[in-house]
Parts: C-alpha cells; sequence; structure tokens
C-alpha cells in the first residue's frame, strides 16, 4: 500500500495541504497570543496608571509571568519543530516561572508563612540550581 501511495499524483498536493495546515495552525496560535499580549500589556497598564502601590505592581507581575509563559512555551514549540527533540532548558525555564508566578499569586493573595509558600520557595531554589548546573550542551 506505501509503495501504491508513492507514485500516487495526489501525493505532492496532499503534502502541500499538510505543511499549509499545519502553518496556518501555528500562525492562529501566534495571532491568539499577540492578542493576549495586548489585553494583558493594556491590563498592566491600566493597574499601574489607577493605583501605583506595591500590591498593584505585584498583580501586574502575575500577567507578565504568564505572558512570559507564554513566549517561552512557543519559543520550546519552534526549536522542537525545528530541532526534531524537545530541549530541557526552556522546559526548565518555563517550569522555573511556573513556580515563580505560583509564588506571586501566593504573595498577593495569602500569607507567605503557610507550608505551601515554603515549599514553592524550596521549588524556585531546586529549579534555579538545576538550571545553573545544567550543561551548556542542553542548552538553546
Amino acid at each position: 500500500m506505501s509503495s501504491m501511495l508513492e507514485g500516487s499524483p495526489m501525493r505532492p498536493l496532499v503534502n502541500r495541504l499538510t505543511r499549509w495546515g499545519v502553518d496556518a495552525v501555528y500562525l492562529l496560535t501566534v495571532i491568539a497570543v499577540l492578542a493576549l499580549a495586548g489585553r494583558v500589556v493594556y491590563s498592566i497598564i491600566e493597574i499601574l496608571w489607577h493605583a501605583p502601590s506595591y500590591s498593584a505592581i505585584v498583580d501586574v507581575l502575575d500577567p507578565l509571568l504568564f505572558l512570559l509563559m507564554l513566549a517561552e512555551l512557543l519559543h520550546t514549540i519552534l526549536m522542537a519543530l525545528q530541532t526534531h527533540h524537545l530541549p530541557l532548558r526552556p522546559l526548565l525555564a518555563l517550569v522555573l516561572m511556573a513556580v515563580l508566578r505560583h509564588g506571586v499569586v501566593l504573595a498577593s493573595t495569602s500569607a507567605l508563612d503557610t507550608w505551601n509558600a515554603a515549599a514553592t520557595l524550596g521549588g524556585l531554589f531546586a529549579l534555579t540550581g538545576l538550571l545553573a548546573k545544567l550543561s551548556s550542551h542542553n542548552a538553546d
């Protein structure tokens, strides 16, 4: 059956349509992330314009870290598609940003003397150490 498909006149058309479909999905993803980025930047400006205080700055960090996580995720996906392997360092950086974002949310919503805050801080230290010790061979 595979030898029959290799010589098929429809194969180039199917390949082109498949590549076009993948490119279209990736373009839609980038447009959605850019639209979300615009909304996040607008929210940050609005928060800082109306109430520039410590709590407002902490409130701004949450969507900003979310935006950085989305950018890092797109970067990781692009690298994986280009190299056909999943790089470790960008994934660990993504997890580090997620834990840091969790810490920011904890700082803005609850007390920092809980076991959850201690576990978050421990996770930040562990991930930072792991990223620092990771060989440059596993880098981007």
